[in-house]
């Protein structure tokens, strides 16, 4: 591959490392090459900024923090350089009833994330992995109605077993005529946000404001909430552990999966 890119961004779990791992050493040094190069650097997570993201580059030892971090699936900009901080579309509390409403009785429990907790509607073995994992502070609401009390860019839902996922996602995806899109991030963990949100609509906004031509951003990612990511970057690679919808709109697939180090494999093989 000939082209030179502007800007390189990528979403983590399953992707820059398997999740809950280390970041790979070689991921690093690819990090740490392109840095010296010029190339900007960005990350795209379905967590929220608070959860780590930010200070992601300290846990990595980089010496350096990130140009772009996008977080809750492209519902929050941060944009390093200028500092500057950005919602897109979150949903608003009448969405956010009508979803909740909707997927009742399916025994798997919503939750969403408000600053610096997890708010949920009960618990499952799904949703206290996900706090364990993450060292959040888990809430459990009182009532129902306090999770569409105030705006949220994302309702999750977390499945003991991916078998309960199904009927549920089938339900969502449902909602596509009420701008709600639906889609898996893992076997067991459901999502539904705006459909004019998500991180594809982030990475153009990022790149609108900094005169960045989208051809010149290459992608990285694993699952379904990196498709937009990925179609809108002008070259994108799937991660071979990824998803099968991840990989079908894919430029090209890594020889290599998240654990073994499958993004620095590709940048050194192919950009570098």
């Amino acid at each position: 591959m000939k082209r030179q890119f502007k800007l390189c961004i990528a979403d983590i779990d399953r992707t820059l490392r398997m999740k809950g791992e280390a970041l790979p050493e070689l991921n690093r040094e690819a990090f740490k090459v392109m840095h010296e190069k010029g190339i900007l650097l960005g990350l795209a997570s379905g967590r929220p900024l608070w959860q780590g993201v930010e200070k992601i580059y300290l846990e990595w030892g980089l010496g350096f923090q990130f140009d772009l971090l996008i977080g809750l699936n492209g519902g929050e900009i941060y944009d390093v350089r200028k500092d500057e901080r950005t919602k897109l579309n979150f949903l608003d509390t009448e969405t956010i009833r009508y979803i909740i409403e909707t997927m009742k009785g399916s025994g798997c429990h919503p939750f969403i994330y408000r600053d610096g907790y997890m708010l949920a509607a009960g618990i499952n073995g799904r949703i206290l992995k996900s706090m364990r994992r993450n060292n959040n502070e888990l809430k459990v609401a009182d009532d129902i109605s306090e999770l569409w009390s105030q705006p949220t860019a994302k309702i999750l839902y977390g499945s003991d077993t991916p078998e309960e996922l199904v009927p549920l996602q089938t339900e969502g995806e449902k909602m596509a005529d009420k701008n709600i899109s639906c889609f898996k991030t893992d076997v067991d963990l459901l999502e539904l946000q705006s459909s004019l949100n998500n991180k594809g609509v982030a990475l153009e906004y990022y790149c609108q404001n900094n005169g960045i031509d989208l051809k010149d951003v290459i992608a990285f990612g694993d699952a379904e909430n990196d498709i937009e990511m990925m179609e809108t970057a002008g070259y994108s690679i799937c991660l071979c552990n990824g998803m099968d919808r991840a990989k079908a709109v894919a430029d090209a697939i890594s020889e290599h999966d998240a654990g073994d180090s499958g993004f620095a494999h590709f940048v050194f093989d192919h950009l570098l």
